[in-house]
């Protein structure tokens, strides 16, 4: 079972966009919720597995803490949200270290402290074999929220800077925050690329009910990446905005949004590119 397909599953169980929330479960990566004052209210969770997402022996424990939380403010940044608070839970196998724990937390409390995010607690457990690192997030907003399903066929697709860092070894990538609350300002709808362009555009598609067409050699790229790798590689901090031509400065447009037909890379030529995956999958990659 793929992830997509696991949500539809647990769909009828969660609830739905209705009254103060304007993005229910299914919708998007985050939750929105209207406050009393106007203001909007993004929340988020994010796990980091160890083997899966890190790995301690290559990683400094420090790094494991500012990556799992900055591309978990991913979702926040693709909402324009302000980041306020952050409760982490933390799983524990026997073979760490209290150093190692330490780290971890200490990294996440540096960038925590760069974007102005509060750690407000959470939980810690023990953990059978491999740790996992579970951040709850809170922004906030006053511009409204767009859901991937509120994108239009004829709108163009956009990114907000190089793709392929992840397959170089960035450590220490910093979440997009201030670009992501001027695409929200503009109207634009925007979704992270954690886990790969090409990926984040098959859900667009999909919560939309919309096809897209992506152009190879217009998808900027981070030095020495290949462009196949770098759209479907995950770990990637920059947004994926959708909305009316022009967008804004300083986004590259890489393609555009169809009637349907699903999600379609062409090359230079206009043929069809053939991709050996289309991103990462939580459960089946």
């Amino acid at each position: 079972m793929d992830e997509l397909s696991f949500l539809e599953r647990l769909k009828p169980h969660l609830a739905g966009r209705s009254g103060k929330l304007v993005i229910g479960a299914g919708d998007d990566d985050a939750a929105a919720w209207r406050e009393p004052d106007g203001s909007y209210t993004i929340a988020s969770c994010d796990t980091s597995v160890e083997g899966v997402h890190f790995d301690l022996d290559r990683q400094d424990p420090t790094d494991v803490g500012w990556r799992a939380l900055c591309f978990a403010l991913g979702d926040l940044a693709a909402k324009g949200a302000r980041p306020t608070y952050c409760m982490v839970s933390l799983s524990l196998p026997v073979s760490w270290t209290a150093e190692t724990a330490g780290g971890v937390y200490g990294g996440l409390a540096e960038l925590a402290r760069e974007v102005g995010l509060k750690l407000v607690g959470g939980d810690t457990t023990r953990a059978p074999h491999d740790a996992s690192l579970t951040l709850m997030l809170l922004g906030s907003t006053w511009v409204e929220p767009k859901a991937r399903a509120s994108v239009r066929a004829g709108w163009s697709v956009g990114v907000t800077g190089p793709l392929g860092a992840a397959s170089l070894a960035w450590t220490r990538p910093r979440p997009r925050l201030q670009f992501g609350a001027r695409l929200a300002a503009a109207g634009l709808c925007s979704g992270d690329i954690s886990d790969g362009l090409v990926r984040e555009l098959d859900k667009f598609a999909a919560a939309a009910g919309v096809g897209a067409t992506l152009r190879l050699n217009d998808v900027p790229l981070a030095g020495g990446a290949s462009a196949q790798a770098a759209i479907v590689n995950g770990e990637e901090v920059e947004l994926l905005c959708c909305g009316p031509a022009p967008l804004p400065a300083g986004v590259q447009v890489v393609g555009q949004l169809t009637s349907g037909g699903g999600v379609v890379v062409l090359d230079a030529d206009g043929a069809e590119v053939q991709l050996a995956g289309r991103g990462y999958d939580h459960l089946s990659s």
